[in-house]
């Protein structure tokens, strides 16, 4: 079982956990953690970027333009926390706050919990690994940035209510299904895992498309590319194999 499979599972189990169709952002280490999502979002935005180079010419008015593959696919999403007394002041019923663990009597906990995953970790030198599901939306990679902004405080100052702006750079598995546009290499390679590169960034350099890193992973029986040490020679596989 691949590393998004065993991310999928676990994140069917934690959803199932969770009552309705709840979005759950997933964290990969050594085991697996939920950050539940409060409240569904009303809105995401994935974005797929085409990366291309230009050469000037000399006594030419264009440009010469080349196609150097793709970027990571960008995921947008804003997440709205509410603390448990902010939800008492908008006379909630006590059925629906149940819903809701202790933690966000004080809101600020889940979402420095959120902002930390911008961090790197110890001794894996990159930030951990996630995955956001919801519904059909399965987009594995990391989190880029995490921008708060509080909108309401009680007395003391203390958050009640905040706006998560999420974005994440990695692969959306819902359209992950996509052919790369170069027939290269026709040969098999061995590469060097260092620390500047991911699989990902190998995939995209060897093969025009980052998507493809499930080739290499399958060719190295790599059961989580979020942890593969530096040092470690992979076989990079034709396209055709």
């Amino acid at each position: 079982m691949g590393f998004t499979s065993t991310l999928t599972n676990a994140a069917v189990r934690a959803a199932s956990s969770l009552m309705g169709s709840k979005a759950v952002l997933m964290v990969v280490g050594e085991s697996v953690e939920q950050i539940p999502v409060q409240f569904n979002p009303s809105e995401y935005r994935i974005t797929d970027t085409s990366v291309y180079s230009q050469q000037e010419r000399r006594k030419e008015d264009e440009p010469v333009i080349s196609f150097n593959g793709v970027s990571l696919s960008t995921l947008q999403v804003q997440l709205i926390f509410n603390s448990d007394e902010f939800l008492s002041i908008q006379s909630v019923t006590n059925s629906v706050k149940g819903l809701f663990s202790d933690d966000q009597n004080d809101i600020t906990k889940t979402i420095n919990k959120i902002s930390a995953l911008t961090k790197i970790e110890g001794d894996v030198h990159q930030p951990p690994g996630c995955v956001f599901v919801w519904g059909s939306l399965q987009f594995a990679g990391y989190v880029q940035s995490v921008g708060v902004n509080y909108t309401m405080f009680d007395k003391s100052g203390k958050p009640l209510r905040a706006l998560v702006d999420l974005t994440m750079r990695g692969f959306n598995e819902a359209a992950g299904e996509r052919n790369s546009p170069f027939n290269s290499p026709d040969r098999t390679k061995a590469r060097t895992m260092t620390e500047d590169i991911s699989i990902w960034s190998l995939a995209e350099k060897e093969y025009g498309d980052p998507r493809e890193w499930r080739r290499i992973a399958d060719a190295n029986d790599i059961m989580n590319p979020l942890d593969i040490p530096v040092g470690q020679i992979l076989k990079v596989p034709s396209i055709n194999d």
